[in-house]
């Protein structure tokens, strides 16, 4: 009994492993025929992509600084030290309005001493003016006695020569005191240019000075104060490139994104497009100028913008992946080769128009590849624009190789076929 029970068990054990066994198999040829299943059909060796409709808005990219539209810089046109200071930095002021005074003692002195002189010749003018007069009287009393021959011919003469001197004085005296007049004008807008006023209406950026500081002007004004007339009008300066700049013109919609606000998009309008270059580590660049509202004033002087100019926008239009047409054979891909070779001995076949530029790759339902000349418009980067009539949407066109023909044509075999590389 005991053999028998010993024997039963073997059996039941050997029967279990032999099921194990056989699924285990049966799992492994499942596999191996759901693989060779699949590389039998029509699977493609080529990543492609649709050809639909949409929209394309082609823009310029550029970089550029927030500016205020009008910016006066104020100086002082006299020297002196700063006594006072009436504005600060964001402070709004009016025109007319006193932001700074400069101590007024020396300039007051120099007032009063021009004005001294200038009345001191007034008064020496009126001398001159009595003596002429004085000197003419004696002119005509000699003159009548000369005619009844009781003056001499000298003492005649001698008055002639009075009165000449006198009208000469007289008019030195005019010539001084119009000089002295000219000198007091000249000391009093010096005196009154040590109040200096603000311009314009608006808001000051910059302050660059401070009470106490000794202002030197001479060759070149300082600047005190920079006022920007008005921060809800504001211009960011671009700096397009050259390759770009012929596309770029007046009244273009622009967009452009700030660091302080990276989500928002603020947009504008070009304005201006400047022909002077500027050239910087050999990269030739032109300024354009855009005008932008800023009614929050969220935009301050001196932000850097990121600039995109719309040139050109499309909108319904057949497109096709930029990639598709930086797609090359490889050289492990003979069909490919094949194809690019037959079409280069064509060379006047009717395909190759001056209006078809750029060969893509278009693969069928059946997995057939044909090459295809196009002639592309403008792009924003992701999509292109393609004039061609023989390109439908929803056509399939090659943008590239998948990782498992990468993977056989790196380690010898170009093809796939049955799950093996030939």
């Amino acid at each position: 009994m005991v053999i028998e029970i010993n024997f039963t068990r073997k059996w039941r054990m050997l029967v279990k492993r032999t099921i194990v066994i056989v699924t285990g198999v049966l799992i492994v040829l499942g596999i191996t025929v759901f693989f060779l299943l699949r590389d039998t059909g029509h699977e493609s060796n080529y990543d492609t992509q649709t050809v639909d409709r949409g929209d394309i808005v082609e823009k310029i990219a550029a970089t550029g600084t927030i500016n205020p539209m009008i910016t006066v810089r104020v100086g002082s046109q006299v020297s002196g030290r700063i006594a006072k200071i009436f504005a600060d930095f964001n402070s709004r002021v009016e025109k007319g309005q006193l932001i700074a005074q400069l101590e007024t003692d020396i300039y007051r002195t120099r007032v009063e001493q021009s004005d001294a002189n200038f009345k001191l010749t007034r008064a020496q003018t009126q001398e001159a003016k009595v003596a002429l007069l004085d000197a003419e009287n004696n002119l005509r009393r000699i003159t009548d006695l000369r005619k009844g021959l009781v003056a001499s011919e000298r003492e005649l003469e001698m008055a002639e020569t009075t009165h000449n001197a006198a009208r000469a004085s007289l008019a030195a005296s005019l010539a001084r005191e119009e000089q002295a007049q000219a000198l007091l004008n000249s000391v009093q807008v010096d005196f009154e240019h040590t109040s200096i006023y603000s311009p314009v209406d608006g808001i000051v950026i910059s302050r660059n000075c401070d009470v106490g500081q000794t202002v030197i002007a001479s060759f070149q004004t300082p600047d005190l104060f920079s006022i920007a007339q008005d921060l809800t009008s504001m211009q960011v300066e671009a700096s397009v490139d050259e390759a770009d700049i012929g596309k770029v013109q007046m009244g273009q919609e622009v967009l452009f994104t700030v660091d302080a606000f990276p989500e928002r998009v603020f947009h504008g309008k070009v304005s201006q497009v400047r022909f002077a270059p500027k050239e910087e580590q050999n990269v030739v660049t032109y300024a354009t100028v855009v005008e932008v509202s800023n009614p929050d004033l969220s935009l301050r002087p001196g932000m850097t913008a990121t600039v995109s100019v719309v040139t050109s926008e499309k909108k319904n239009i057949v497109r096709i992946p930029t990639v598709a047409l930086r797609f090359k054979a490889d050289e492990g891909d003979k069909d490919l080769l094949q194809y690019e070779k037959e079409d280069q001995q064509e060379p006047d076949n009717e395909k190759r128009s001056s209006d078809l530029q750029q060969r893509i790759w278009i693969l069928s339902s059946d997995g057939q590849v044909k090459p295809l000349l196009i002639k592309t418009g403008i792009s924003d980067g992701r999509y292109t624009e393609v004039f061609n009539g023989s390109l439908n949407e929803g056509d399939k066109v090659i943008v590239g190789y998948r990782a498992q023909w990468k993977q056989g044509n790196a380690s010898g075999g170009s093809r796939f076929k049955f799950g093996f590389r030939q």
